[in-house]
């Protein structure tokens, strides 16, 4: 528990659905034993009025730079500004810091590490959810701080939602989460031009905004070689999980993840997606081992070839722990909060 001195709001900035608010609501249900951690989900315009009734003594941020404004820069001007009226209040301000900026961002990169270098040096914490990630702040952010790391958790979703016997129709092979350049889906999809034409490819997800350009690549490539394809949509929590269960084989050849809602999703459910060999994903396997499949650049396809064949090696066997629990998660928050709150 945090101490009984420490009050703490959990503030949730953005639209319910987003995968950075939807972690800080799982976040805030697996502390929701303890009363003094209230989560609220507000404009980033109007954040400071969440805590106007009664000022507590920390308040959380779950800060990714798309959800605070519509460029970087306004991004920064949202968060800093929040922190520093926040702080008059006499708060002091933690923040999980989300998709920390990376070399393959583009053009967009100097602009998103002035931006995460503006918003982690006027916290009094900062959180990331991987060492991986944790690297990075040092490496690109240039900044004395020294964050903690607290890996996303791993919820408990009904098994038998993903039980191998709910699986229907053909062989599959399915990458899960909106479709983006550089997620993988249409690199898995190439992939795939050696199998047999009847595996069908499965996006689980929509487009992201600006990106349907994705979806048609998709079907003209699939066309080309008479495979089947499917996009989804966007599909709510019970039919996503039931839509999980029958993919034979799980992929998310993204190279650039550093912190994964996807990949995660998938071993809620007992599931072990193939993943690429990166700094990020081999965190992951020592933390948690036995819940991924790892395969070397090369290898996409033998190690598609090879789940389709058995697709056990895709299943995480009962008696493996997938870490972190929500538990977990949940005592490193409050050991956070009850340190800044100090």
């Amino acid at each position: 528990m945090i101490g009984a001195d420490v009050s703490v709001v959990h503030l949730l900035v953005g639209p319910p659905e987003h995968g950075v608010v939807r972690h800080g609501a799982a976040v805030h249900a697996a502390l929701a034993g303890d009363a003094r951690v209230i989560a609220r989900e507000v404009d980033p315009r109007t954040a400071t009025n969440a805590c106007t009734a009664t000022v507590p003594d920390v308040v959380h941020l779950q800060f990714t730079d798309r959800l605070f404004g519509a460029s970087a820069s306004a991004a920064a001007d949202a968060a800093t500004g929040l922190v520093a009226a926040l702080h008059e209040r006499g708060a002091r301000v933690s923040a999980t810091l989300h998709d920390l900026p990376q070399l393959s961002d583009g053009t967009g990169f100097a602009r998103r590490v002035e931006c995460y270098r503006r918003v982690a040096s006027v916290l009094d914490a900062v959180v990331v959810s991987s060492d991986h990630e944790s690297a990075l702040l040092a490496e690109h952010l240039g900044l004395d701080v020294t964050p903690e790391v607290i890996p996303l958790m791993v919820e408990t979703l009904d098994i038998a939602a993903a039980d191998p016997a709910a699986a229907t129709g053909g062989r599959s092979v399915g990458v899960l989460g909106f479709l983006y350049p550089g997620k993988g889906h249409i690199e898995t999809l190439r992939a795939m031009d050696g199998l047999d034409a009847d595996v069908a490819f499965v996006a689980l997800g929509a487009p992201s905004d600006g990106h349907d350009d994705l979806v048609d690549e998709l079907h003209a490539h699939a066309a080309s070689i008479g495979r089947p394809v499917e996009v989804t949509g966007f599909l709510d929590d019970a039919e996503l999980y039931r839509r999980m269960a029958t993919i034979t084989v799980p992929v998310a050849h993204h190279r650039h993840m550093s912190a994964s809602a996807s990949v995660n999703t998938w071993r809620s459910l007992r599931r072990a997606p193939l993943v690429p060999r990166t700094r990020y994903t081999e965190e992951i396997a020592a933390r948690s081992p036995g819940t991924l499949v790892v395969y070397d650049d090369a290898d996409l396809t033998p190690s598609i070839t090879a789940a389709l064949h058995d697709p056990s090696r895709t299943r995480i066997g009962g008696a493996v722990a997938v870490h972190p629990t929500p538990a977990e998660v949940a005592d490193a928050h409050r050991a956070v909060f009850a340190r800044v709150g100090r």
